[in-house]
């Protein structure tokens, strides 16, 4: 992955995803808002995935899904990044949301190990 640059139209998400530990949870609809495009397909889904890794954000599950309604868990924080690296190599079936949420849960209490001071919340 190449070092983030303030040109992706994701660079403002960086400071909602920092705000969290450097782990939050969207909706692909929200994603695909502010990339401003008008339905989620295959092509619009490869140019998310484009967008935040120029943004420097790491997303699980490592393709984002073409549905609007699905969740996706995006990253910042250098730790848990190493983690969700480790969890896209591991050549999983695609995980369902509830697999999400458990994966976001579990992101954020390490992130909140290795950012002294800070808290986990809920998203």
């Amino acid at each position: 992955m190449t070092g983030p640059t303030t040109t992706s139209v994701y660079a403002s998400l960086v400071a909602a995803i920092e705000e969290k530990n450097g782990v939050l949870q969207v909706d692909v609809r929200r994603l695909r808002d502010i990339l401003g495009a008008g339905r989620t397909g295959s092509t619009v889904a490869r140019t998310i995935e484009t967008e935040l890794a120029r943004a420097g954000i790491l997303h699980f599950p490592p393709t984002i899904p073409t549905s609007q309604d699905r969740r996706v868990v995006l990253c910042t924080n250098p730790m848990v990044k190493t983690v969700i690296e480790n969890l896209r190599a591991a050549d999983v079936e695609e995980p369902t949301d509830a697999h999400i949420t458990k994966a976001q849960v579990t992101l954020e209490l390490i992130a909140a190990a290795f950012s002294p001071g800070q808290k986990t919340e809920e998203v």
